[in-house]
């Protein structure tokens, strides 16, 4: 039986110092076929040439041109433009293990999962490496229960550490919205979809953060981000009806949600003033209870 077609998603934006190491990166999977689109979100630096070059010289290599509309509108064109069966999401500041796709896939294939999860590598500066597994045994879940699980984090919400069936995107009309945490409303629904979700503990995935990106930037509208993705989740579980479970893992979500805004706002020495610090702790805590409420 012949390989599945995979699409690897990259979307690109201010990452000219470390776009070739991610593409080469998923240029080396041991897997075929495969294909890569590339993205570029109206990034103003030298992305633009890169990707031509790597579009000139490899056939596997596709292109799409968009102006800057944010990592979720990114990733909905890609996706959008994939022709695999499965698709995979990298950050173009990130890279990945040279079997991750052939290995996922063979998770995939083998169990008849929709989605499968892995654990990642987090680097560190000064060449630090933890290996981060998933909170969860390797095996096969419903995605309802996959979904849940992101609710708790015992399966992280984020996009880049799984494969996908692309009809889960397609079939069921979701999409990352804008703005920051756009994984975080996205997946558990993405997962909820699925009929079962493999999971494996073992790290493909280099998870590089830096303070200028996304996850390295704070303020008022992350604040304000934040909490629209966890509405957007809320309003999902309203709209499918799910049951009681679903409603505590929420509950928890919220918490945990209160919890890591609040050290974010506190822990923001240079960026944020006293008066500032105070007036956001009070807004956060009155929505967080608003969501909890609806």
């Amino acid at each position: 039986m012949p390989s599945p077609l995979v699409s690897v998603v990259i979307p690109v934006y201010l990452v000219e110092r470390y776009l070739e190491r991610c593409v080469d990166s998923v240029i080396a999977q041991d897997h075929r076929p495969l294909e890569i689109i590339l993205v570029d979100d109206g990034s103003p630096d030298g992305c633009a040439t890169i990707i031509r070059r790597y579009e000139a010289a490899l056939p596997v290599v596709r292109s799409l041109w968009q102006p800057n509309s944010g990592l979720g509108a990114a990733r909905n064109a890609g996706i959008a433009a994939a022709r695999g069966k499965y698709v995979a999401l990298v950050d173009a500041d990130d890279y990945v293990e040279p079997d991750m796709v052939s290995a996922l896939v063979a998770d995939a294939e083998r169990t008849g999962a929709d989605a499968v999860a892995c654990g990642f590598y987090l680097e560190l500066p000064r060449g630090v490496r933890l290996a981060v597994p998933l909170l969860v045994r390797d095996g096969v879940v419903t995605g309802d229960r996959a979904a849940r699980l992101s609710l708790r984090q015992r399966i992280p919400t984020f996009a880049w550490n799984k494969l996908y069936r692309r009809d889960l995107f397609t079939a069921g009309g979701i999409e990352f919205p804008s703005g920051y945490y756009e994984d975080l409303a996205t997946i558990p629904r993405v997962l909820q979809r699925a009929r079962s979700v493999a999971i494996t503990r073992r790290p493909y995935y280099h998870y590089c953060p830096r303070r200028s990106g996304i996850t390295g930037s704070f303020g008022v509208l992350n604040v304000s981000d934040y909490l629209n993705a966890l509405d957007i989740v809320r309003r999902f579980i309203v709209e499918e009806g799910l049951d009681a479970a679903w409603r505590s893992d929420y509950s928890r979500l919220l918490l945990l949600g209160e919890a890591q805004l609040l050290l974010q706002v506190w822990l923001q020495p240079n960026r944020l003033v006293w008066a500032d610090r105070s007036r956001l702790t009070l807004s956060l805590r009155r929505r967080i209870r608003e969501l909890g409420k609806r």
